[in-house]
Parts: structure tokens; C-alpha cells; sequence
């Protein structure tokens, strides 16, 4: 019986690392996914130039930076594009964002045929999906913005409204989503950062299996891109720039908390994201990192250049904790990671996928060494209220009975698979020094949650 469901991925997207280096020295940017041989960067000061958009309008866009003889521009739609410098006149007319109505019928004519298009005071909505989902997806982004930018502006932090609309592509299947642009597997949405829209499908294997929880995810999901928009459009994370991974994605995590029911809403910073809690938990019971290396859970969160599933949970509450217990340490973490410019803030990735350089900066504000935090970090995690997202599904309980120096003892515990369940025991019997034959085992299925964890405590006592 396979009882083990994985959590999707959400991804912010660009394409390839960039090396990055300081300004006034060379970068390659094709590896960015940006068409633009290597050259010497230049930051911008503003200017506005005039050039074409992707269908041969003339129109004013903005220098995002340059790159030896060519410009990232930002056009009127919200997409950085490269333009050679003899493709771009100066310009003293002002930058005008392209008109929501009017770019949502373009983006139907040229690239969404058969599509709908809804658009709010932030937003332009591109969809086929149902109009509940298109709905609910509006409803959650339009509630979360000005929460988002007062958030910000308590961490003292310069926001501004967007000043591009915010578009939002929503397919109906995921053979679609493939289609538009393809990403590796487990991928359900994401924000790209070049083309400056959230991408995501709604149908799902979970919509047929759990249809209450699909709906969970779907729209924590959702909360989770639209921050990410939210802040790269708001001046508080720059498009381009680099962030470290870990409050990349754990920001969004901790941002995005949201409640489903008759009345899907944001919920507020901060919330206890129960689906990150639930792969915490599957963590910390199977695994020896803890006690066998002291400080790497803590040190590969930090400086890992990409995240896996778990990686998305210890991002999140690592943020969680540090937002919580050492907010002014945090504030001036955020301020500082704020100045990056564009294509700032990238630098070498190592053969084992990490950027050391990431520790520098967290020491610098937190002061505080990967072991050490992870010891504080651990006790906090298991007082965090937490309620399992599975927990109407299937789970295994496995009971060990052995003999031990003061008599019969017996251990227990419930697991959502069985996978986990043998991770657990495969590490019990190794730290009682006890092989299989010496010990008895009994593993049983219960049809939830609460009747596993009943039973194990009845057998216990």
C-alpha cells in the first residue's frame, strides 16, 4: 500500500546561473536566459528609452541595467528584455504601464487563444481553468497585497505600489502548463522572474484523491507566487538581484498563510504553514543529522542554492523563528539584502550545490554559528501548534517490544508511510544496539491519524 503523498514544489524561475560579478567587470547573462553576449555592467540611473516591445510597438520603456553594449529594459507589460543600445533612444517622455484591459486582449489575440481574461486594481488574470478557481485566485491575491506592503513598511522597508500590471496565467491542466513552458516534475506554479508573471495549472491528481485538501494547496500555492510577485514589484526584492535561497523562498512561506472554506482568505504573516510543519516532523523523525552532525541542517539551509521539498520547509522555519524571536536582527537582514541592484547579490555555486558566501552575511546580522541555532531551533519547532494536513488519511503504526536491562520495554510511533516507518526503525534499533530478530515488531495500518495515535497510546500504557 503506497500511504506517502509529496508535497509540490513551488518555484521562483530564471533560467541558468548567473555568475555574477561586481560592477564595471564582465558577466555573461545568456545562462540568465537573456540573449545578450558577455560585457562590462553598468547600473542604471533611471533613464527611459524608446524601442520596440515583442510585437514591433514603439514604445517607452525603462533601462533595468546594462550589459556592455546592450540594455535590460522594462517594458510597459512588466517583462525585462534585452535591446541592443542602437535599438533604444533616449528619451525624456515618461514610462507609462501598459492599460490592464489592453494588454489582457493582446496576451489573448497573440499567445492565450480561447482564453478568458479578468483583470482587478493590481492584477490581469489570463485563464482557462473554472471560474471558481479564477475567482478564488483573485480573491486570495487582491487581500494579500496591501497586507504584504504594511508588513514592509513595519520592517521599515521602502515599498511603493507596483508600477506594471501584475499578470497571472492560470492553465487548466498541467499538459498545458508543460506546454507553455516546461519545468522539472513537481513543479505546480511559479513566478518567473524575467517575464514578471505567476504561472500555475489547476487540476491534479489530489483534486480526484482529496478535493478538500487539493484546495489547501492550490491556494497556499497561490498566497506563495503572489508574494513573490508581490515583492520583486514593490521595491522590496529587486528583479535580477539575488537573494539567498533560503529567505527567497522562506519569506513567501511565511507571507503566504491562508484559510480555505466559505471564505478563502490571506491570513496574515506568520501563520504555522501546516504543510511545511508536516514534512518537519517525517524530518525529525527519521533522521540522524541532528546528533550525528550537529549545525549541517541548519548550515545546508543557508546556503543552498536550490531547494527541495524539505529544503521549503526548513527555509520556512528558519524564517518563522528568526521573524519571531529576533525581529530587529531580521529587519536589518531584510534592509541590508534590499540595496542589492540588479544582478547583485549571485556568486558561485560549488560542486556540492551550496554558495558559502551566504554564511558571511547571515553571521554578520545574526551572530549566531549553524549548531548553535539549530539547537534553539528544534525545541521551537515542536511547540509551533500544528495540525496534519493527512491527518484524514491512512498512517502506519510500528511497536517494538525488547528486552532491556531493567526488564520488557516497549516503544511506539505513527507514521504516514511505510517508508518513514522503516527510516524510523532502521535508526531505533541502531541506537539500542539490537538487531531485528531481537526485538518484536508489530506494524499496522489505521484508516487516520487519530485512531493510530490511540491505539499506540493504549498499547503503551
Amino acid at each position: 500500500m503506497n500511504l506517502y503523498y509529496k508535497i509540490p514544489i513551488i518555484l521562483t524561475l530564471v533560467a541558468g546561473v548567473v555568475h555574477a560579478q561586481p560592477e564595471g567587470q564582465s558577466i555573461d547573462l545568456r545562462s540568465y536566459g537573456l540573449n545578450i553576449p558577455p560585457g562590462e555592467m553598468i547600473r542604471s540611473d533611471g533613464q527611459n528609452v524608446k524601442t520596440v516591445d515583442e510585437y514591433g510597438n514603439s514604445v517607452i520603456a525603462k533601462v533595468h541595467v546594462t550589459v556592455g553594449s546592450y540594455h535590460v529594459v522594462l517594458l510597459p507589460d512588466g517583462q525585462l528584455v534585452g535591446r541592443a543600445k542602437g535599438e533604444c533612444l533616449k528619451s525624456e517622455e515618461p514610462f507609462v504601464a501598459a492599460d490592464k484591459l489592453r494588454l489582457g486582449k493582446n496576451l489573448l489575440e497573440t499567445q492565450f487563444r480561447g482564453f478568458k481574461v479578468r483583470k482587478t486594481g493590481r492584477y490581469v488574470y489570463i485563464y482557462n481553468t473554472s471560474e471558481g478557481f479564477a475567482q478564488a485566485t483573485s480573491q486570495i491575491l487582491e487581500k494579500m497585497a496591501p497586507g504584504i506592503l504594511g508588513f514592509m513598511k513595519n520592517l521599515d522597508l521602502e515599498v511603493h505600489e507596483p508600477e506594471v500590471p501584475l499578470v497571472v496565467v492560470m492553465f487548466r491542466t498541467e499538459a498545458e502548463f508543460q506546454r507553455y513552458r516546461k519545468t522539472p516534475a513537481g513543479i505546480v506554479a511559479y513566478y518567473h522572474t524575467l517575464t514578471n508573471r505567476v504561472v500555475m495549472y489547476e487540476e491534479s491528481r489530489l483534486t480526484e484523491i482529496k478535493p478538500e485538501l487539493a484546495i489547501k494547496q492550490k491556494i497556499n500555492t497561490i498566497a506563495h507566487e503572489g508574494v513573490h510577485q508581490l515583492l520583486h514589484n514593490i521595491g522590496v526584492q529587486t528583479r535580477t538581484s539575488q537573494w539567498p535561497m533560503w529567505i527567497t523562498e522562506g519569506i513567501a512561506e511565511y507571507l503566504s498563510p491562508t484559510s480555505t472554506g466559505q471564505y478563502m482568505r490571506w491570513k496574515g504573516a506568520g501563520t504555522v504553514n501546516d504543510f511545511r510543519m508536516f514534512e518537519l516532523e517525517q524530518f525529525l523523525k527519521t533522521t540522524d543529522l541532528l546528533a550525528g552532525m550537529p549545525g549541517k541542517w541548519t548550515r545546508d539551509t543557508l546556503t543552498a542554492y536550490q531547494l527541495d521539498s524539505r529544503g521549503y520547509a526548513s527555509a520556512w522555519v528558519l524564517t518563522h523563528y528568526l521573524a519571531k524571536v529576533r525581529p530587529i536582527q531580521f529587519k536589518g537582514y531584510l534592509q541590508e539584502l534590499q540595496k542589492l541592484g540588479p544582478l547583485e547579490g549571485v556568486y558561485r555555486v560549488s560542486a556540492e550545490g551550496t554558495i558559502e558566501r551566504h554564511i558571511d552575511l547571515f553571521a554578520k546580522h545574526f551572530q549566531v554559528e549553524p549548531a548553535v541555532l539549530e539547537k534553539q531551533l528544534v525545541p521551537y519547532i515542536n511547540k509551533l501548534p500544528y495540525k496534519d494536513p493527512f491527518i484524514e488519511w491512512p498512517h502506519v503504526t510500528v511497536l517494538l517490544r525488547f528486552r532491556a536491562p531493567r526488564g520488557v520495554q516497549m516503544l511506539g510511533n505513527v507514521f504516514h508511510n511505510d517508508e518513514i516507518a522503516e527510516q524510523w526503525l532502521a535508526r531505533t534499533l541502531n541506537q539500542l544496539e539490537l538487531s531485528k530478530d531481537q526485538v518484536q515488531i508489530q506494524k499496522k495500518v489505521f484508516p487516520t491519524r487519530v485512531l493510530a495515535e490511540r491505539y499506540v497510546r493504549a498499547s503503551l500504557n
